[in-house]
């Protein structure tokens, strides 16, 4: 497999500036909507000043007050119902210092717990996925209901009865489904969810298969970065020119359409099969490998894939829509979603990159101990009988059956094979920042337009950490 370290390369110096200059309120061409089925919000002017306090990215005491003030008080993707498909399966989730178990019930019924014995405060369950009827304590035999309620206290005779008259079943956390996601909160009094994402923002993926998905790739890696450093460098498409070179034929992230909604969630939209317009005039007419990944997926043969790369994006809509006996009915979907990359951010962590056959999930957990470390977790739901995926998913041999509960896969912290190409350039580049920003000689972060949503989630931070 290749040696992503060895064969990375960085920035190359810029030429003149020979392409139309960037617009804060860009706007998707006509053409890729023309049933009119999305349309832009008004975008926001949210000024030039960026907080010069770099503490956040190392204090102990930030990493604390960010986990009473933002990670304990908002909603959190942790998953889907095909995750736990059958009653009495579960799932083990971890946030910070915090692990939840998440039990199906009968129906679309969840509910989660805290993972921890009312006992002594050992975890019940280290395993991420499994099913079973009841917890058993590993280390005092203390027995729980998959429902919380408490079975047995092992030589329960041996307590006074006053020590466990009170309750000792498992708390609850607040759990919601929506449209199959799995959301959880430690908020108890948080408003109910579709608050939290607001109307506008769920209507706008509307059209997306969610409730048919399973989950084909599940990777989890420790990053040597501050949660915010590492997810700031996926809020933005202004990278791509420098930190990956193979993908200037085939995304244009410099026309990035951005949408910006309440509570710190936001829109970016990435025009797939368009070449970066900085280097259109240095790049060659035909196809790249992403270009024939998206022409494969859309069912055209090689004989007759164009022969010019500005001839993709027509070929492959055309394509798809002619698929009338395909598992996606892309006759929901605009023009531009049947090639774009729609990533819709949640704040304040989780990105998804959705596509009329696939979703890339993506979260930057914080450290349980260490505010200069993180948990990057990456995880790809396919609807069942697609084809290919963008070669960014980096998924190979996908089960899409459904027989089976995809396990969890642990890899080492400088493992970047398993990433894939494209996001072992990220995760040798953001330890790099994390580093340079405790220098004396940086006072803090310049952004360009290109950037807003990290402004925009820097905005609602700061509103819940001073709350």
């Amino acid at each position: 497999m290749a040696d992503y370290r060895k064969d990375h390369r960085f920035a190359e110096p810029n030429e003149a500036i020979d392409y139309e200059p960037y617009r804060h309120d860009y706007v998707l061409p006509d053409w890729k909507d023309t049933s009119a089925k999305y349309k832009k919000r008004p975008p926001k002017d949210l000024g030039t000043a960026y907080p010069a306090d770099k503490e956040i990215y190392f204090s102990r005491e930030v990493m604390a007050r960010e986990w009473d003030k933002i990670w304990s008080k908002v909603w959190l993707l942790i998953g889907h119902l095909n995750d736990v498909p059958t009653p009495n399966a579960y799932m083990k989730v971890d946030r910070g210092h915090e692990s939840v178990l998440v039990v199906r019930g009968k129906g679309e019924k969840v509910r989660a717990m805290y993972n921890v014995c009312q006992h002594r405060g050992a975890r019940l369950i280290d395993k991420d996925f499994g099913a079973a009827k009841k917890f058993v304590c590993p280390f005092h035999s203390w027995e729980f209901a998959n429902t919380g309620e408490l079975l047995k206290i092992a030589d329960r005779e041996t307590f006074r009865e006053e020590a466990i008259c009170h309750n000792l079943n498992l708390p609850a956390v607040r759990c919601e489904v929506w449209r199959g996601w799995i959301f959880i909160s430690f908020n108890d009094e948080i408003d109910p969810l579709h608050t939290w994402l607001g109307k506008d923002f769920m209507e706008q993926m509307a059209p997306y298969d969610f409730e048919k998905v399973l989950r084909i790739r599940d990777v989890q890696q420790e990053w040597p970065a501050n949660w915010k450093a590492a997810h700031e460098a996926f809020a933005e498409g202004y990278h791509v020119q420098a930190t990956h070179p193979q993908l200037r034929g085939a995304v244009d992230a410099y026309n990035t359409q951005v949408d910006l909604f309440d509570n710190g969630h936001g829109i970016s939209v990435y025009q797939f099969m368009s070449p970066l317009p900085q280097f259109a005039n240095k790049l060659a007419p035909g196809l790249v490998e992403e270009h024939k990944i998206f022409l494969r997926e859309a069912g055209i043969a090689e004989a007759d894939f164009p022969s010019h790369r500005s001839e993709v994006p027509k070929a492959i809509i055309n394509a798809k829509l002619a698929r009338k006996d395909y598992v996606v009915d892309y006759s929901k979907f605009t023009e531009g979603q049947l090639i774009d990359d729609w990533n819709f951010g949640l704040f304040p962590t989780t990105e998804m990159f959705l596509h009329p056959e696939g979703f890339f999930i993506q979260n930057w957990l914080p450290h349980p101990t260490d505010p200069e470390k993180c948990h990057y977790q990456v995880q790809v739901y396919a609807v069942p009988g697609i084809g290919e995926l963008p070669s960014f998913m980096a998924v190979e041999n996908a089960d899409l059956s459904g027989k089976h509960v995809l396990s969890r896969t642990y890899i080492d912290t400088d493992d970047l094979v398993n990433l894939g190409p494209v996001i072992s350039q990220d995760r040798l580049m953001v330890p790099r920042v994390q580093q340079g920003m405790k220098s004396k000689g940086f006072k803090g972060a310049v952004l360009s337009e290109q950037e807003i949503r990290i402004r925009h989630f820097f905005a609602q931070y700061h509103r819940m950490m001073s709350a």
